[in-house]
């Protein structure tokens, strides 16, 4: 069993990565690794199952996908000519965020809407990105660190 706390903590990328491939090493090599991060992108990559914790109490606990599933495939990964604006317009969007030229994140009001967005932007054409995703562990994250208690 090994046991880190914040491993990453003030690595350089490079030395990240060494970190991570080892702790993969590890793991595959049937070590139980046990570690605390505030880095979700590396929680993400690394942990089969997590559990997080606020104040003291379990405010989640799972596998990543089932944490992530929980919250919705409500984010959008498109690329495509139309404007923000036209996207912004567009039954059951609540937010359009640009990523780079013709490239959108955008935030559906409920995952149904996800099929009438990709006809919508593909138009029956090819199009070179659409993918439908839950959030991701950093967004979640961020939600439930600041949740008001029940």
């Amino acid at each position: 069993m090994v046991i880190l706390d914040e491993p990453f903590s003030g690595l350089d990328p490079v030395n990240a990565d060494l970190l991570k491939k080892e702790i993969i090493r590890t793991k595959e090599s049937g070590a139980a690794i046990i570690f605390s991060s505030h880095d979700m992108n590396n929680v993400e990559e690394l942990c089969d199952h997590v559990v997080m914790l606020r104040n003291g109490k379990v405010v989640l606990n799972g596998s990543v996908d089932e944490i992530r599933n929980q919250f919705g495939k409500k984010h959008v990964f498109v690329t495509t000519d139309m404007s923000l604006n036209e996207l912004a317009e567009l039954d059951g969007v609540s937010e359009v965020v640009r990523r780079g030229h013709n490239r959108y994140k955008i935030t559906l009001t409920n995952e149904e809407y996800g099929k009438e967005i990709f006809d919508a932007v593909s138009r029956g054409e090819y199009i070179e990105e659409f993918s439908q995703q839950p959030p991701t562990l950093d967004e979640i994250f961020r939600t439930k660190a600041v949740e008001k208690h029940a």
